[in-house]
């Protein structure tokens, strides 16, 4: 039996499973609707869809933002059409640069689709029976957290359809009806969850309390950045899922060191991380923490650089920059909303980082001057900053000796953790 034949006869199966379901043609239901108005809310698309693909056509169960006919067509106008042949996640940043879908109506003409995220509806047999997917109309990238939340959510489509089938839009009982409510509401915490990922905790309660975030004021912080050396050099000569990949793998393990050491990951940019500490929560030894969470930072590029190496892949070097001051903080955004922080202690740490060397932290005199007693340092000179003249800067090289609990100044001991407690 050829190829040809054999996917032949399981896309018939896939078919004639998506018809057992009774949804194509059915009238909007609740449950679709408040997932894809929380899809299109947590990754802030402007439209979100479920789409269901029988042999012939694309048909939307559910819409946000746009009216559910406005995007069905014949199956092969569709860009769903491939996640469902794919079974798994397809992530588009610009599908004018897709070859696959630059021709195809939707993106060549009006609603011009530039952004698609979709994940497939993947049921218990293995068949992929539609999509829960994301559009913009602008370029763009998807956060790994938000791609795991999606997939979440389609999940959350795939059992409440099952649910739907096993009782039937005209026979479900009250118990019934209390189960998928208990599923939404499960999804909800999911997703409250999932925003307490995406903004630090403090943040995300007050939010999800009050929908809002009162602007603070933070008169003594510590803010870093780091970002990768040459990487505009990479974007050109990498493959891109293969670049995303490795970002990932970095940040990934900034994030975790973050949240042991309590320092805020406030966002990426590009290749750049941004992270602080005692914004969210005041934290006298911020500056400790701080540069603990830089020297942590940059052994994990190491790390990971050691398995590149072994792979026969070129390792990644890494820039780090922190100062010391006050900063304004602040929820911008409704749809689109993010966590930030602005003021001259922001511009300063990424001058820093500028300043720094590949796999070289470079601290600013006021973070110095925090943190000297406890870690090593090396001055550097000076650094001219608009509006501040010149800056003293060092070299942040390790943790002194007798405050380590690793021979390369990395860890810190138990006498200083309890020093900084009391701090």
């Amino acid at each position: 039996m050829s190829s040809e034949t054999i996917e032949q006869e399981r896309e018939d199966l896939r078919v004639e499973e998506l018809l057992s379901y009774e949804i194509m043609g059915a009238p909007a239901e609740f449950a679709f609707d408040d997932i894809v108005d929380f899809a299109s809310e947590i990754t802030a698309c402007p439209v979100a869809f479920v789409h269901f693909i029988d042999s012939e056509k694309q048909w939307a169960m559910a819409a946000a933002n746009v009216p559910r006919e406005t995007s069905e067509c014949q199956r092969e106008d569709s860009i769903c059409n491939v996640v469902i042949r794919q079974n798994d996640v397809v992530v588009i940043p610009d599908t004018l640069e897709d070859g696959r879908f630059k021709d195809i109506a939707c993106v060549r003409d009006t609603p011009n689709v530039r952004f698609y995220m979709g994940a497939p509806l993947i049921n218990a047999k293995g068949f992929a029976l539609g999509t829960l997917c994301l559009i913009d109309f602008e370029p763009r990238t998807m956060d790994y957290e938000k791609v795991e939340a999606i997939k979440v959510l389609a999940r959350q489509v795939v059992a409440h359809l099952e649910l739907r089938k096993q009782v039937g839009l005209a026979a479900e009982s009250q118990q019934q009806l209390k189960s998928a409510l208990d599923t939404l509401q499960q999804e909800k915490e999911k997703s409250e969850k999932f925003l307490q990922n995406v903004l630090p905790l403090q943040i995300a309660d007050e939010w999800l309390k009050h929908g809002k975030v009162t602007p603070r004021y933070c008169q003594d912080v510590t803010v870093g950045f780091t970002d990768f050396v040459g990487f505009t050099q990479a974007t050109s000569a990498s493959e891109p899922g293969h670049l995303v990949t490795t970002l990932n793998e970095f940040f990934s393990r900034f994030d975790e060191l973050c949240s042991s050491l309590g320092l805020d990951r406030l966002k990426t940019i590009g290749d750049s991380y941004m992270f602080c500490c005692g914004v969210t929560e005041r934290q006298r030894a911020h500056a400790a923490y701080a540069c603990l969470g830089a020297l942590q930072f940059v052994r994990a590029v190491s790390e990971v650089n050691d398995r590149r190496r072994q792979d026969g892949v070129d390792p990644w070097a890494m820039r780090v920059g922190l100062h010391s001051g006050p900063v304004m903080a602040g929820v911008v955004g409704e749809t689109r909303f993010s966590y930030d922080i602005w003021g001259d202690t922001v511009n300063v740490s990424s001058r820093l980082e500028q300043a720094s060397d590949p796999n070289r932290i470079n601290i600013s005199d006021a973070t110095h001057h925090r943190v000297k007693n406890f870690f090593d340092c090396t001055p550097r000179g000076g650094i001219e900053v608009k509006n501040k003249g010149v800056l003293s800067m060092y070299w942040l090289d390790r943790l002194k000796p007798q405050y380590s609990a690793d021979d390369q100044g990395v860890e810190p001991n138990k006498k200083l953790l309890a020093i900084l407690s009391l701090k």
